[in-house]
């Protein structure tokens, strides 16, 4: 699954692109070095993109958005950014990931939710110990989810390694979510494991939660 990175100024003029940025667009160099970002971005989303760059002020954290890209044909391509601004020179740094088919990518929001579930997870290993902060169906979960969002393929060793259990323990834990309709793979679940529509579903439902306030009302937007 596809992963790009491209370099811009601070007003979003681009200034270096890889091959996978490229092919994410559907045009060649020479149509994309040097333009605005305004020019590539579906309409719907040039406010997005304008709020983000306003908020990467020098220091800010990184900046996790969804947002389309128009191509030649015109149709769009939704794909998830993490942008991250650089001084001396300044520059913006972005990472992108998408999906060339079937579903788009999660919503950046749950993205991130997943990814702070993921850090806590990683600090109560290093504050308690690994024996003391296992959750095997949490993190099988939330390891395949980033997979998808992050536009990787993961399988059954590295979700094991991921998860903190036996490569046995984390093949029958994805036995059973198998059989509730949760996970699926196409050929083989050593390589290419994956949430189903309805598993994909109640994982962000669950991180919907990340961001509500205990009255009900969003923490965040």
């Amino acid at each position: 699954m596809p992963a790009a990175h491209c370099v811009s100024s601070l007003e979003g003029i681009i200034l270096q692109a890889d091959q996978g940025f490229l092919d994410l667009l559907r045009r060649p160099e020479e149509e994309v070095i040097g333009i605005s970002y305004r020019q590539i971005t579906d309409p719907r989303d040039l406010k997005r993109s304008a709020d983000m760059l306003a908020a990467l002020t020098e220091g800010a954290a990184p900046i996790r958005l969804q947002k389309r890209y128009l191509r030649p044909d015109g149709t769009s391509i939704a794909a998830n950014l993490l942008v991250t601004r650089f001084s001396r020179p300044d520059r913006l740094i972005s990472t992108l990931f998408w999906r060339e088919s079937g579903r788009d990518p999660p919503p950046a929001r749950l993205w991130e939710a997943a990814l702070r579930i993921r850090h806590v997870h990683d600090a109560r290993i290093r504050l308690f110990g690994a024996d003391l902060s296992t959750d095997p169906i949490g993190s099988v979960l939330i390891g395949i989810y980033l997979a998808e969002a992050e536009g990787r393929s993961i399988g059954l060793g590295e979700i094991a390694t991921y998860a903190g259990i036996a490569s046995s323990t984390a093949a029958r834990w994805v036995a059973v979510l198998q059989q509730r309709g949760i996970v699926e793979w196409e050929q083989d679940a050593t390589i290419d494991l994956r949430l189903t529509q309805s598993g994909m579903d109640r994982v962000e439902a669950m991180l919907a939660t990340v961001y509500e306030a205990p009255d009900g009302a969003m923490m965040l937007a």
